[in-house]
């Protein structure tokens, strides 16, 4: 399910994994109808850990005569790998392994690409060993920018070309759809590459014993990560385990071992001995995986009364080294005529893998920005033009509603045309634009094992990225067998745990959910009939709440929890379960709302406040949703403003791999954040970790044209664009 995930992700697709739409209310399992836990606001139940540095990652794992890995990686963008002497390393003191993984005759195709790695017994000793590595290389052609790669003159560096042209999206009659245009709009959008900046770096940490190998490893998927251990290194999946305590984020870059994994492994077992090979923050943005790049070009038509009737988009990115990066387009509004021809253009870059919402937040910033202007032809309030050309309204399709709705909540009439004409300076604007998501999800196993002394544990192969999945599983199983969160110890994060599948598109949640409901209601069961012949009725007349096991109706007929569960004497109740259909759902929709300052003389920008009206389904735990939320829109910020890959065209080396130049916001970027989560109980749980980065650059660049009068159609919104595009009104350009 795993790899299933990451391509879906990878093509920008909705990754809803043949999830059903919605939920089934006639379910055994069903959720409660009134609950004491769901939908309220309960603590992380690791949050203390966390707070207090005790939380383990893998980088934290120390293991006796544990070594330290490092990768030697190639300078070049694009040469071919002549020899590697790996001698003179494996001469030095304290080096107790190395290897070759690129093998001469081989390519390297980006800077940063891996060439060979050693483990020694200390992270210098290993960083002067690479150093001490002979490499001969010879270098060859390359591609440093998407221009360079388009041009018909460029050397032919990839295998089958540098453009990979697609098939041609058509729909309707798109002259008819021009001739029915009141006004067209012909302009050209374009994103940068994001890199996806993990708090916690990419790797892990190897130990064999014999033939069995453990991985502490940071990965979005435990199950699929043992897998790809077993696949490289021609090992049974049953002498692989993988284990991830705690994790922090992935964004969908993190689906298997890596190079660096299985990397870390072959040393450890030259070795004999554990080894730590963990990325730095240089690594991470060269190799671990990128948002790729989107341009369009665009002509766009739409009638006088503000129904769109035409599109016709040529459009292109890079995902880097033979990496596809589509996005789709238009996105959400129903144009009754299209056309749509897509190319992907390679370039000697480190190569794209899934991030948050793959994909959309590139189509929605291209369609949403080309809303706002065919909005402002028709003179027309952007959310009344969007409601007009929305596709029907549906359960998972609830913008008409939202627009209305926070438009409200946000003091949308307070909103001024294109341009603000306030003295000084500073300028104000709002923007909005909405998105869409799948968030489905199945395939999970779980263990529940209830003991004679009234402890319950609730096991799953599925891992915490850092949003709350542990909690997720104790609300659960605390309303289900009428406990509090505290009563529940909750194990994930290993292989040798039931299966799950990985952490991506949004499918953890309603994978892991049903599950948990599942697993606990049939630990509930047997209970009950352990308990039913003291109370004199049949097992299924028993129920459980308040911390008592009890006649259904009647608490008062009952034992305690604790009562209970002494009558399974030396034996505990163990009973597995699955995701079953009916507790959870696909497909979300979502709006955003933003209201930035610019300053008219530095070019800086602003976000001053955003609101986020989003549904995702049931809403398990309130507080986790909304962090779901604030993090997915600071992310988007970012997207907006600051973050971007930049390439020195001469020599496709990336200039800013660090924390200082890689611009993410801090703590003083944050905009005042404002969430309304739109329950919908009767859809069961669906997944809301990346729906709410979509919209928020396209809201913030609607914004930032409301607020100066004029549009700034690539990100990110730099000073520096903001003043170039000031400068070319002022000289006689045009909105």
């Amino acid at each position: 399910m795993a790899d299933e995930t990451a391509r879906a992700e990878a093509e920008g697709q909705v990754a809803e994994v043949a999830a059903p739409a919605t939920a089934n209310p006639n379910s055994p399992y069903a959720w409660p109808k009134e609950s004491r836990l769901l939908s309220t606001r309960v603590n992380r139940i690791d949050g203390t850990l966390k707070v207090a540095g005790k939380a383990k990652y893998s980088y934290d794992m120390q293991r006796p005569g544990m070594l330290y890995a490092r990768i030697l990686r190639s300078p070049h963008p694009h040469a071919r790998v002549v020899s590697v002497d790996l001698g003179p390393a494996r001469a030095m003191r304290g080096v107790k392994a190395a290897l070759t993984i690129v093998q001469p005759g081989a390519k390297v195709m980006y800077v940063g690409d891996e060439v060979a790695a050693v483990a020694a017994t200390s992270e210098d000793i290993a960083r002067d060993a690479i150093r001490a590595i002979t490499v001969r290389y010879e270098v060859l052609p390359f591609l440093a920018t998407v221009e360079q790669a388009l041009r018909p003159e460029a050397p032919a560096v990839f295998e089958g070309g540098n453009v990979k042209e697609s098939q041609v999206e058509e729909e309707g009659n798109l002259q008819a759809g021009f001739a029915a245009a009141a006004h067209i709009v012909e302009q050209a959008y374009n994103t940068q590459v994001q890199t996806h900046v993990s708090l916690e770096t990419h790797g892990c940490v190897c130990e064999w014993d014999g033939d069995k190998l453990t991985a502490w490893a940071s990965t979005q998927a435990v199950h699929g990560t043992r897998e790809g251990f077993a696949t490289s290194l021609e090992i049974p999946q049953a002498n692989v385990r993988v284990i991830t305590e705690h994790m922090g984020g992935g964004f969908g870059s993190k689906f298997g071992p890596d190079v660096q994994g299985v990397t870390c492994a072959k040393l450890a077992r030259e070795a004999k001995a554990p080894v730590h090979l963990l990325l730095d923050r240089r690594e991470e943005h060269l190799a671990s995986g990128n948002r790729p790049s989107a341009y369009a070009r665009i002509k766009a038509g739409v009638s006088a009364d503000g129904m769109l009737t035409a599109f016709d988009g040529e459009t292109w990115g890079t995902g880097g080294a033979g990496a596809a990066s589509g996005f789709p387009l238009p996105y959400i509004y129903a144009f009754p005529n299209r056309r749509r021809v897509h190319k992907d253009v390679y370039i000697n870059a480190g190569q794209q893998r899934a991030m948050r919402a793959p994909g959309h937040p590139q189509g929605c910033f291209i369609t949403e920005m080309l809303m706002d202007e065919l909005a402002d032809r028709v003179k027309m309030d952007p959310i009344e033009f969007r409601i007009r050309n929305l596709p029907p309204q549906a359960p998972n399709a609830m913008w008409r509603e939202y627009f209305k709705i926070g438009a409200q909540r946000f003091g949308w009439d307070k909103r001024h045309a294109t341009g603000d004409q306030a003295p000084g300076p500073i300028k104000r604007g709002m923007g909005c634009a909405a998105n869409r998501w799948g968030g489905g999800g199945r395939g999970t196993q779980a263990q529940c094992e209830i003991l004679p002394d009234g402890g319950v544990v609730m096991r799953c192969g599925t891992q915490d990225l850092g949003v709350g999945t542990r909690t997720l599983m104790a609300i659960i199983t605390a309303e289900t067998l009428g406990l509090p969160v505290s009563a529940i110890k909750v194990e994930l994060g290993d292989s040798n745990l039931p299966f799950s599948g990985g952490s991506g598109g949004s499918t953890t949640a309603p994978a892991v959910s049903p599950a948990i409901r599942v697993t606990a209601s049939k630990a509930l069961q047997e209970l009950a009939g352990r308990v039913a012949p003291a109370l004199g009725v049949p097992a299924d007349q028993i129920t459980a709440s308040d911390g008592r096991v009890h006649v259904k109706g009647d608490p008062s007929r009952g034992l305690s929890w604790a009562d209970a569960c002494r009558r399974l004497q030396t034996t505990p109740i163990s009973v597995n379960g699955q995701w079953e259909a009916g507790l959870s759902a696909s497909g979300t929709s979502g709006v955003q709302f933003a209201e930035v300052e610019v300053d008219v003389e530095t070019g800086v920008a602003k976000v001053s406040r955003i609101l986020c009206v989003q549904d995702c389904g049931l809403v398990v735990n309130q507080l986790a949703a909304e962090s779901q939320c604030i993090g997915a829109m600071i992310m988007g910020v970012g997207y907006a403003l600051y973050e971007d890959r930049i390439l020195d065209r001469n020599t496709a080396t990336m200039v800013n791999p660090n924390m200082e130049w890689y611009l993410v916001p801090g703590m003083s970027d944050v905009p005042a954040i404002d969430i309304m989560l739109m329950n919908q109980p009767e859809r069961g749980v669906i997944g809301i970790g990346e729906p709410p980065t979509i919209s928020t650059a396209a809201a913030i660049a609607n914004a930032v044209a409301n607020a100066i009068g004029v549009r700034v159609r690539s990100i990110p919104i730099t000073p520096q664009k903001v003043l170039a595009a000031l400068d070319g009104e002022r000289a006689g350009g045009t909105l």
